[in-house]
């Protein structure tokens, strides 16, 4: 009997086991690894996978354009690896990735320890939140990281997963967490689509959101969110406890994390969506109206000092109204009254229902977590604070509610360096002071965001704001002018119809017309630095330095590039230059190389010519001859190995010691 139950109680548990079994065999389901392995020249590399997002992303169609960065399978010694996690911002948008943050932190550490190496790999997902954050950050202890960069907080509502999203998947955290865990099972896969082709056969499927055309349509419209509501204590709650958790966890296998407080546009952000207090009765929403639109009709003439008297008023009798609190604050700001009005700013991003921007009590929370030991805390908020006209967030670093543009990432990387140098991380404070003599005239100077990625930026921002919740009904984008070439350049890569690769590439071509080589230069280094394994770019400007008759850059990107990859053409190139500068012995050892190469007849009996050109520059007669009269006989048509052979026998016969 006792053998009976053992044998019925291990049935499931093996059929279970088995299905898992045959449907990974069969490949059933996506692979939802969060790394694939590729071979670049034959050096291992991981990448993210794109299939990622399938944990997350359910009813959205949507592709969160995963970062192209490699970083070796085995990690070199002395290698720190960085990982950035987080949602929109992180990713760089509306920006590509090189508008990151995390770009412009790899090239200030970069030029502040150009000899030290230094991964920064970008994790970040459009859409996500700390959900996606924990459940990555789980994974990556496995990959030696050296430090945790999490900039996120603005979509604990609406990211996926979370508590007011319409990508939710389940009520509880628990169940969610057990979700992300389940769902690597392809038995868990199969059983979830069988659900949901049944659900849709008995038309009770859920909505599929992928018909809205914003990602920001797709994840929240339909969902307001008033302040201190039992759906706002449960998002702040969730937030808490995956902070919490992933602290927890860093601090256990001694990874420094950094956090940050979330920045948004104060001052030229409207509130999206305002309502009443749920509490206030009849008579005094009436009041209120009557006072609210009192002090518009004040503000709209210029009687600011009477306005705020309305719109104080106004707020006396309802508190949770957020565009009175964001009409107070604009007649305070043109008063000059920039404190007072800075607190009226917070308060109407605080109370806005369609919660969008990361609030005080989030961010109060984020700055709680600091321990001083492996979670650091990096105040954006306030740098931007700082760093803003009148101390007040707006257009001067945000596109449109919370994205920074260029200028705004560089600082946000500024302070993850300093924090860095602070707390002795990648080198010791004694190397920090010694190293870190770079300006950051000369970072922005050098920074690898060309024109075309500003007008791309701004592009993206325009379609953005042109529907919900900016516009309602969606406004009219203009298309742009295709004799504007730049623009358009940037808005067929704002429309998905040209990738960013070619968008650079076509402005490069649109300058060398123009006879612009600085900015063609900028535009082929912008690409190398984010897509440092492709050799392509490294050709293209190595091939323009050298018209230009720039021979130290010239070889300084060609010996790059052989880092990379072997080329017939950066070895002959490299022995060109090296001839034009008197180092023979040198261009013997490039042209050599270049007999390994499959070349066209033409071109292999030149490279042939040049090596024995070197070799009697270094009175190496004998192998020159010898690799002269072996091009004659491959190519007997070729007439400058004969002109140079006779040449050298000619001087042999009349100069015999020579």
């Amino acid at each position: 009997m006792r053998l009976f139950k053992i044998i019925a109680l291990s049935f499931p548990i093996l059929f279970f086991m088995l299905l898992e079994f045959s449907l990974w065999l069969f490949h059933y389901g996506p692979d939802l690894s969060l790394f694939t392995m590729e071979t670049v020249n034959g050096r291992p590399y991981y990448t993210l996978n794109p299939s990622v997002k399938n944990r997350y992303f359910n009813r959205i169609n949507f592709n969160p354009d995963p970062s192209p960065e490699y970083f070796l399978v085995s990690k070199p010694p002395g290698t720190f690896r960085i990982f950035c996690l987080g949602g929109s911002t992180t990713v760089g948008y509306p920006y590509w990735y090189n508008g990151a943050f995390s770009s412009f932190l790899r090239d200030r550490l970069e030029a502040i320890f150009p000899d030290r190496p230094i991964e920064i790999i970008n994790l970040g997902m459009t859409a996500t939140n700390s959900y996606t954050v924990l459940d990555l950050s789980d994974d990556l202890m496995k990959y030696n990281p050296d430090l945790f960069i999490v900039y996120d907080g603005h979509n604990e509502f609406y990211g996926v997963l979370g508590v007011a999203s319409n990508e939710r998947v389940a009520p509880a955290r628990w169940m969610t967490l057990l979700y992300l865990r389940m769902i690597h099972l392809r038995t868990f896969q199969l059983m979830k689509h069988t659900m949901d082709e049944v659900l849709g056969f008995l038309e009770k499927a859920p909505i599929d959101y992928s018909s809205h055309s914003t990602i920001m349509e797709q994840v929240a419209q339909g969902k307001n969110v008033p302040y201190g509501n039992d759906v706002y204590v449960k998002s702040y709650t969730v937030f808490e406890q995956n902070l919490k958790d992933l602290a927890d966890r860093c601090r256990d296998r001694h990874i420094p994390l950094f956090l940050s407080t979330q920045v948004s546009n104060i001052r030229d952000q409207f509130p999206f969506i305002s309502n009443h207090s749920p509490n206030i009765s009849e008579q005094q929403r009436s009041q209120f109206e009557q006072l609210y639109k009192s002090g518009l009709d004040l503000q709209s003439k210029g009687n600011l000092d009477s306005a705020i008297i309305r719109f104080r008023s106004s707020i006396e009798l309802d508190t949770l109204y957020a565009d009175a609190h964001y009409r107070l604050a604009q007649c305070l700001d043109a008063q000059g009254k920039k404190h007072e009005a800075y607190s009226e700013y917070v308060l109407a991003r605080d109370y806005d229902e369609l919660r969008f921007r990361t609030d005080s009590k989030f961010n109060d929370l984020i700055r709680t977590m600091e321990d001083s030991g492996h979670c650091f805390i990096v105040d954006i908020e306030k740098t931007f604070k700082s760093l803003s006209q009148d101390s007040l967030i707006g257009h001067d670093f945000i596109f449109e509610h919370l994205h920074p543009n260029a200028r705004g990432h560089f600082f946000i990387a500024k302070e993850y360096a300093m924090l860095m140098r602070k707390h002795g991380l990648l080198a010791s404070p004694e190397e920090w002071a010694k190293c870190d003599t770079v300006t950051d005239d000369f970072l922005w100077q050098h920074r690898h965001v060309t024109e075309v990625d500003e007008f791309l930026a701004v592009r993206k921002t325009e379609f953005l704001t042109s529907r919900w919740p900016f516009k309602s009904p969606p406004s009219t984008v203009m298309p742009i002018k295709e004799t504007d070439t730049l623009r358009f350049i940037a808005e067929q890569a704002a429309r998905n119809q040209i990738g960013w690769v070619t968008a650079h590439e076509n402005a490069a071509e649109y300058y060398m017309q123009h006879h612009d080589f600085i900015n063609t230069e900028k535009e082929y280094e912008t690409i190398m630095s984010q897509f440092p394994l492709d050799i392509t770019a490294y050709l293209k400007l190595a091939q323009l330095c050298f018209m230009q008759k720039d021979f130290p850059k010239t070889e300084k990107t060609l010996l790059a590039s052989l880092q990379i990859q072997q080329t017939a053409f950066a070895n002959r190139i490299l022995g060109d230059i090296s001839i034009k500068q008197k180092r023979p012995e040198k261009a013997i050892h490039y042209y050599e190389e270049l007999s390994k190469f499959l070349v066209s007849p033409t071109v292999s009996a030149e490279n042939a010519y040049m090596l024995a050109f070197a070799y009697l520059l270094t009175e190496k007669t004998e192998p020159a001859i010898r690799v002269l009269q072996q091009t004659i006989n491959r190519y007997p048509t070729y007439q400058p190995a004969k002109e140079l052979l006779a040449k050298v026998k000619m001087i042999q016969n009349t100069h015999p010691a020579k």
